[in-house]
């Protein structure tokens, strides 16, 4: 099965935890396109899932759970270091997190978009030249 979309933290985050564009969200990642992410997804969804209980915005167990289904909602996970080169050229020629950089580099490796909640890369990404690698969510 080949991959057909990368997705971000910020899309899964709206799937998991009731947020502006979680219906969006909820469409998109349930309507059976094989989705796929860096490993370094799993680590901002502990992440954000951790915040999200911290300020009482979700109970423990809806945040566990977030985390540990991850993969029942991914279907392919890339190694972080097989995407450290691109994600590190992309961040360092354009300013952006290598976090970021992480998500495009695998889309760029690939031939795929990155799905996006993040309006803040939507226009990192036109203004480096590589907008066509992100499909806002």
């Amino acid at each position: 099965m080949l991959a057909e979309l990368v997705v971000d933290a910020s899309v899964v985050a709206k799937f998991y935890f009731h947020e502006d564009g979680s219906e969006r969200a909820q469409s998109v990642l349930t309507s059976g396109l094989v989705l796929a992410a860096p490993d370094l997804l799993r680590i901002e969804v502990a992440n954000l899932a951790a915040r999200k209980f911290r300020l009482g915005l979700a109970t423990r167990d809806r945040a566990r759970e977030a985390v540990a289904s991850l993969g029942d909602l991914i279907d392919e996970f890339a190694a972080d270091g097989d995407l450290a080169n691109g994600a590190f050229r992309l961040a360092a020629d354009s300013g952006c997190s290598a976090f970021d950089a992480t998500y495009l580099s695998m889309a760029q490796d690939r031939g795929l978009r990155v799905l996006t909640a993040d309006q803040r890369l939507v226009q990192w990404a036109q203004g480096a030249g590589v907008g066509h690698l992100v499909q806002a969510l």
